[in-house]
Parts: structure tokens; sequence; C-alpha cells
């Protein structure tokens, strides 16, 4: 799963890849998985099992969509299909053997691999805390920009003509006076 595109990787039961299909990272594009993988399916006599290694993030609204379809939906647990990986020798990584490697965990661990369950309460949740993670950093961002932009211009009022004494400075050319606490 990936943030554009996804690949799928269709294998057997022995482990034998059949097809290889990426596909865009939009509604639009799942039906011509569907399409493909139901062909296939066809062909062979067999039912199709989706497993997706981010069924709650990149590839929520692909599970979303396949279980609204009535298809089986399984979660691949990253680490596991992070161990299939790590299992075979690589020189780099590429999405079509990282996909193999989840459609291995899915036909070697199936009856152990729980079913995806995208929940709206939890994607909801995750959203409000990534938003607010973010407006935290653009507000101490903004917050230490302000500082800098203050020092600057405290420090072009010390060098000017225009003095700042006690709790008196110049802004601008206009005095500011301080709270006294």
């Amino acid at each position: 799963m990936h943030k554009e595109t996804h690949t799928a990787v269709m294998v057997n039961c022995w482990n034998e890849k059949l097809d290889v299909i990426v596909i865009e990272n939009k509604p639009s594009e799942f039906n011509k998985l569907a399409k493909r993988v139901n062909k296939m399916a066809v062909k062979l006599g067999l039912s199709p099992i989706y497993g997706l290694e981010n069924a709650y993030g990149y590839g929520r609204s692909l599970a979303v969509w396949l279980i609204e379809k009535g298809y089986t939906v399984k979660d691949v647990n990253p680490s596991l299909a992070y161990d299939q990986r790590k299992s075979a020798p690589m020189m780099k990584k590429n999405d079509e053997h990282d996909a193999y490697c989840v459609a291995t965990v899915l036909i070697n661990q199936l009856h152990t691999l729980p079913d995806a369950k995208p929940e709206d309460n939890h994607w909801t949740l995750s959203q409000l805390v990534n938003r607010r993670d973010t407006l935290v950093k653009d507000g101490i961002r903004l917050k230490n920009a302000l500082h800098d932009r203050y020092r600057l211009l405290t420090q072009a009022t010390k060098n000017s003509s225009v003095k700042s004494t006690g709790k008196r400075h110049y802004t601008f050319g206009k005095p500011i006076r301080h709270p006294v606490t």
C-alpha cells in the first residue's frame, strides 16, 4: 500500500505468482483490481481473499471498498510481512516483492490473520490527532519566526540613533510601555 498506488500480487496455494496488478489509490481504480482478480478466480475455480498490509492507513479506502462489495479482507501485520521480506536476499526493495511477501503471509497464515475492520471512529480520531500535531508544530514554527523578527527589530533599534531606556522600547518610531509587574 502506498499513498499514490497499490501493487497487488495474486498467488496460489503453492505461493506461485499468478499475476501482478498496479492500480492508483482511488476508488475508480478499485473496480479494475476486482475484475482482474475475479477473472483469475473464475478461471481457477477459487474464491478470492484479499490481504492488506495497511488496512487502516493508505489501504483503508481499498479495504472499505472491498468489504462493501462482499469480499473477504484480511489484515496482514506489517511485522509478519517484514519477516517474510527478510527471509529472501534482495538487493533493493520493490513494491512487487513486498506485495508478494504479503500474499505469502496471507496464504501461509490465513486462519490466524484477523479480518480487516477499518473503523470510522479509529480513523477519524487518528486524523484529528495528526491535524492537532500539525497545528502544534505550525504554532511553534510561527512563534519562533515571530521571536526572530522581534530580535532583529530590537537589534535594529539599538543600533539606530533612537535609544531604548529602562522598560521603554521604540518600535517603528513609536514608544511602547511595558506593564510594570
